[in-house]
């Protein structure tokens, strides 16, 4: 009984918090990296970067 509880306690006290940092995980490792990918300048370097490796990215061409 007294797990059920704590479990309950342990919801309370973070569900508020839940939505704003599974937000912010979405945005910092989803969406901002695609985000980068679409300014010219970025892709620029990855590409002159991918030229300087000493192996072959395969589909980097």
């Amino acid at each position: 009984m007294s797990e059920k509880n704590e479990q309950r306690g342990f919801l309370k006290k973070f569900g508020k918090w839940a939505p704003i940092i599974g937000g912010a995980w979405i945005v910092l490792n989803i969406v901002l990296p695609l985000a980068l990918l679409r300014i010219p300048a970025v892709q620029k370097f990855l590409v002159a970067a991918s030229e300087k490796l000493p192996f072959d990215i395969p589909g980097n061409g």
